[in-house]
């Protein structure tokens, strides 16, 4: 067990290395907009299980999260794990599982070297075990919940031990805060973080508040590359006619220069759970009472967190904010990358290599 060091913090001339990023769905749930305090009425609305492909053009295949998988479908089968099944609509076909979905683009699961797990609850490492290879770099403080949990804190923490490699110590990279760096022009609300790689690629921040020790990345993503890439100017797509994307999104009001920067790199934070819906970024109003009890772990903390989203949405409007569940946000991502959006219907019939 490693601890992640940070590399001395950038100066704005400092160039940064992009990559390539794609959004990967593995699985689903439901739950009615009232827990979220959205609506006052309403039909259960549908939350993917997202999680994300960073492709470093030096480290290579790195994923944050990778949804359900097939550990999770197997311990949904029985005793508390059917109930948590039952309560939430949770799903994950085999054809979501994300080392499919890997296999769909060319990529076998022993090609992930890294994985940033963000958080161990079960929709964001379920289909941990499919990747052997790859380090896991965590928050140390959600690690040492994992290893010194008894099963009532466990299970109120909704983390499944089973879930987990058996070799998972001997492969873990900690992040401690002890090592964390102030961060770069653009990301000073979120306080300190670390660079993952030391190139001002990837930065991991600390966002809890929803579970111990829960981390996001701030993702500086290549834009020259992807032809499959819409206009920066183009506004059309999901949500309105002209897209406004309330800081779950690239902003509207982007001014020619920051589209054209745009074009060649655009930054991305990859929020977790920070936040589910994008609706909640520009809605002050407090989760219900029992969303904070059963969903939130420290509801300061959650708030705090918030509003730091909310800071750096109006320092960088031009950033897209992407929160694991939010399937608008999803859609508007692959409105804008058509082909960057990893999805079971691209990978029926494909197996793990």
């Amino acid at each position: 067990m490693n601890t992640v060091t940070s590399a001395a913090p950038r100066t704005p001339s400092d160039p940064t290395t992009p990559v390539r990023l794609a959004l990967g769905v593995s699985g689903h749930s439901h739950a009615d907009p009232r827990h979220l305090g959205l609506a006052a009425q309403g039909a259960p609305m549908r939350f993917p299980a997202g999680w994300a492909l960073l492709q470093h053009p030096v480290h290579g295949a790195v994923l944050f999260d990778c949804g359900y998988g097939a550990a999770a479908r197997t311990a949904m089968q029985r005793g508390l794990r059917r109930v948590y099944r039952q309560v939430i609509g949770a799903c994950c076909e085999v054809h979501e599982d994300p080392a499919r979905l890997l296999a769909a683009r060319g990529l076998r699961a022993e090609d992930i070297a890294l994985i940033v797990i963000s958080h161990f609850h079960p929709d964001h490492v379920g289909g941990l075990r499919e990747f052997g290879n790859a380090r896991l770099v965590v928050h140390g403080d959600g690690w040492r919940q994992v290893r010194r949990g008894g099963f009532l804190r466990l299970l109120h923490a909704q983390i499944w031990r089973e879930l987990l490699p058996a070799d998972i110590e001997q492969r873990l990279q900690l992040l401690e805060p002890s090592q964390a760096r102030a961060l770069p022009d653009g990301l000073e609300a979120f306080g300190a973080g670390w660079d993952l790689f030391g190139d001002g690629s990837v930065h991991v921040l600390d966002l809890p508040g929803h579970a111990l020790g829960q981390v996001g990345v701030a993702v500086c993503v290549d834009r020259a590359g992807d032809s499959s890439a819409a206009d920066p100017a183009d506004r059309s797509g999901p949500g309105s006619a002209a897209v406004q994307y309330d800081g779950a999104g690239e902003a509207a009001g982007a001014t020619e220069s920051s589209r054209a920067d745009a074009r060649a790199s655009t930054r991305v934070v990859l929020a977790a759970d920070a936040f589910w819906r994008r609706e909640q970024l520009g809605d002050a109003r407090p989760l219900p009472w029992w969303t904070r009890l059963l969903a939130v772990h420290d509801s300061a903390a959650y708030e705090d967190t918030l509003s730091r989203l909310r800071a750096f949405r109006a320092a960088c409007p031009d950033a897209w904010i992407i929160p694991a569940h939010c399937a608008d946000t999803i859609a508007a991502w692959e409105h804008r990358h058509p082909a960057s959006v990893l999805r079971g219907d691209d990978a029926r019939g494909a197996s793990p290599a």
